[in-house]
């Protein structure tokens, strides 16, 4: 699977499972405040039922130190009877603490209930009092009963729209893999023609030529020029190499060579290369650091304006490779180096340049940072840690 294929999968399920997650998340807590004011009314009518049947009971009491004979009990509330000060004459619980105030209500981790009565034969007292438990462990049981449903749920959509994804790229998975055929086979037929046609130019001699058959001469060795960087780019995809022979290559040296082999390319379009290049060495498998400075100087050809400009720095951590082209969106920063995406049609290309320079900075742990301008230009800079 390509890295834009990754990356697609990866933002598609996502962002679905984000949505899903934060539906899930506003339904939970939708019925999280339903299931509070549910247990809150049924609190409520519960004591509001006892308070009923307790004030019936004590209804003919005549002497407060027999209210414990008198009360109808019920062990989920602790009954008070209060004067008209809010004072306690009488309470089942000897921490019976209560703010004066009626109806009902919540303090601390109780609930009251505080209702106005009457008693027959003793009128000093005025209120009714109920306390209860409040509603924190039915709370806790929903809280954890919606933890559970917020986490199977989450992880059932994530694997289902993984698998669903991975099924509706299919297709493209089989398009892709058609065009990498295809490129494997115009690999294969490309190697002999390009071969024979590179060294049947070497062996002309341009000294017997005319000035017409010359300049035709020079467009033929650019024609194959560019055959061959692409063949170069179309047999690493082929052939994709993991047991890399490393060395100490001297960069600056392979920068100028690779130069002076696009120099032909670039003369036709009137660009000039400068160059300030550092001796410096690092470890690395020659053909992919050739692969790397090839491509990013073959698209700084590519994409420059005529009678353009490449500036290319070398020191012992850093590559830069400048040029005065046409430049790209900054939105574009992260899409120019998958596999198949282009600057623009005009310039033709397969679009695997940046791909392959991307794999292989991968590969030796090189960091590629990328600025540019519409209409200024563009810089590619290669950054490694040590160099030697």
């Amino acid at each position: 699977m390509l890295s834009a294929e990754k990356r697609s999968l990866l933002q598609f399920v996502s962002v679905f499972v984000g949505l899903n997650t934060l539906f899930l998340i506003t339904l939970s807590m939708l019925y999280y405040d339903d299931q509070k004011n549910i247990y809150m009314q049924i609190r409520e009518s519960a004591m509001t039922n006892y308070a009923e049947t307790a004030y019936e009971s004590i209804y003919d009491l005549d002497d407060i130190n027999r209210t414990e004979e008198y009360l109808l009990h019920d062990s989920r509330f602790d009954t008070a009877l209060l004067d008209k000060q809010g004072r306690v004459l009488y309470a089942t619980a000897d921490d019976f603490g209560i703010t004066h105030r009626q109806g009902f209500f919540g303090q601390g981790r109780y609930f009251f209930y505080v209702n106005t009565i009457e008693l027959d034969r003793i009128k000093n007292v005025r209120y009714l009092a109920l306390r209860g438990k409040n509603i924190d462990a039915e709370l806790t049981k929903t809280k954890e009963m919606l933890y559970v449903f917020l986490i199977v749920s989450i992880l059932f959509f994530g694997v289902t729209i993984y698998i669903l994804s991975r099924l509706f790229l299919r297709p493209l998975r089989e398009y892709i893999e058609l065009l990498d055929d295809f490129i494997r086979d115009a690999a294969h037929e490309l190697n002999t023609p390009v071969a024979v046609l590179s060294m049947s130019l070497e062996r002309i001699r341009k000294e017997e030529l005319g000035e017409k058959n010359a300049r035709a001469l020079r467009h033929m060795q650019l024609a194959t020029k560019t055959l061959e960087h692409l063949y170069g780019d179309l047999s690493f995809l082929i052939a994709q190499p993991s047991d890399d022979e490393e060395s100490d290559i001297r960069v600056d040296l392979l920068v100028l060579e690779r130069v002076e082999y696009f120099m032909p390319l670039a003369d036709a379009k009137g660009i000039s290369f400068v160059t300030k290049l550092r001796g410096t060495t690092m470890r690395i498998d020659r053909l992919a650091l050739n692969r790397i400075v090839d491509n990013l100087i073959s698209n700084a050809i590519k994409y420059n304006r005529k009678n353009g400009k490449i500036v290319i720095t070398l020191n012992r951590h850093a590559l830069s490779v400048i040029d005065t082209g046409v430049g790209f969106e900054r939105g574009l920063f992260k899409e120019i180096f998958n596999r198949y995406q282009r600057f623009d049609s005009a310039n033709g290309g397969f679009g695997l340049g940046l791909d392959i320079v991307r794999t292989l900075c991968d590969r030796y742990g090189i960091t590629i940072a990328v600025r540019s301008k519409i209409q200024k230009g563009t810089i590619f800079r290669l950054s490694w840690k040590s160099s030697r």
